[in-house]
């Protein structure tokens, strides 16, 4: 049954780290493009489904591989809450969107504050790295 668990826990850290990696690729794209990504989907539906997805399969391979010993499941958590916290947080604060209005203040040398779901992305982000910081610190 631990075997079962690890090798599912590994396969599903694995899918929302490929997940992860190729929404960031295509956001990044459509960044550089200023149009749409390579995906066939709308801004809204690649957050759901790649980002969101991601999420949850972080937050269910931990679930599933807790106090199974898997080095692989450590590292990817650390990995991907790691990339999505700092690409969400650096991507949000050098890259504001050009059409709508940065900071209520007159001063435009003033940095933009940032959105309640960027920052809640990028606790999510955090939150799943210290879960993978978790398991490194009570495997030892």
């Amino acid at each position: 049954m631990q075997r079962i668990r690890k090798i599912t826990s590994e396969i599903l850290v694995s899918i929302a780290f490929v997940l992860l990696l190729v929404y960031i690729i295509d956001v990044g794209v459509s960044m550089i493009n200023k149009s749409d990504g390579f995906l066939p989907l709308s801004e809204r539906d690649r957050g759901m489904i790649f980002g969101g997805g991601s999420i949850l399969l972080f937050i269910v391979s931990f679930g599933v591989g807790i106090n199974i010993p898997s080095r692989l499941l450590t590292v990817i958590l650390i990995l991907g809450g790691a990339i999505m916290g700092t690409t969400v947080l650096l991507s949000s604060i050098f890259m504001p969107p050009d059409n709508e209005v940065q900071n209520s203040s007159t001063n435009p040398n003033q940095m933009a504050i940032l959105a309640p779901q960027f920052i809640g992305i990028i606790l999510i982000g955090y939150i799943i790295m210290g879960m993978g910081i978790i398991r490194a610190v009570r495997r030892r």
